[in-house]
């Protein structure tokens, strides 16, 4: 099987430790409804609904996918409409076009990728509040001022003399 995964999966190598593809909806088919699996599953042609998964959706270059998908990884190579939740990571080909949402934590893109819609990308690690820190933030000069440094020889005036 692992033939069949490298003939058409332009990334199977990266996303599919198994190599294998458990399905494939090949171009000039329609599907409506709910579709789940583990592993790595391939769509070409149009599918409308729900995908929930803990493996990989590759969508190749033919491919139209309509509504809300739920996976650990995510390859468009086609045109998908809806919401996205990758939980490991996208990756919007070159010949992609994604109008929606999405959802993860790591998103890569090729030149020639489409995005029409919003990204959320949530952090693991959140940042310490700016409260919390023990480090006072410096001070910016406004745009209006000028600042100047000395040098301890020139005579300029110091950065905290200008204010």
């Amino acid at each position: 099987m692992k033939w069949f995964s490298k003939i058409f999966s332009e990334s199977a190598e990266q996303d599919n430790t198994s190599g294998e593809l458990n399905a494939f909806l090949g171009v000039g088919t329609k599907f409506t409804g709910h579709l789940s699996f583990e592993g790595s599953v391939r769509i070409d042609g149009h599918f409308q609904g729900t995908i929930a998964a803990t493996g990989t959706l590759i969508l190749g270059r033919e491919a139209l996918v309509k509504g809300e998908v739920e996976v650990a990884s995510l390859n468009v190579n086609g045109t998908f409409i809806g919401t996205v939740r990758a939980s490991r990571h996208a990756h919007l080909h070159e010949h992609c076009v994604f109008d929606g949402h999405i959802i993860t934590p790591q998103l890569s893109m090729d030149q020639g990728a489409v995005l029409n819609g919003a990204i959320e990308m949530p952090n693991p690690r959140p940042r310490h509040e700016l409260a919390d820190a023990k480090e006072e933030m410096p001070l910016l000069p406004t745009s209006g001022a000028r600042c100047a440094v000395s040098d301890g020889v020139s005579g300029a005036p110091e950065a905290e003399d200008l204010h």
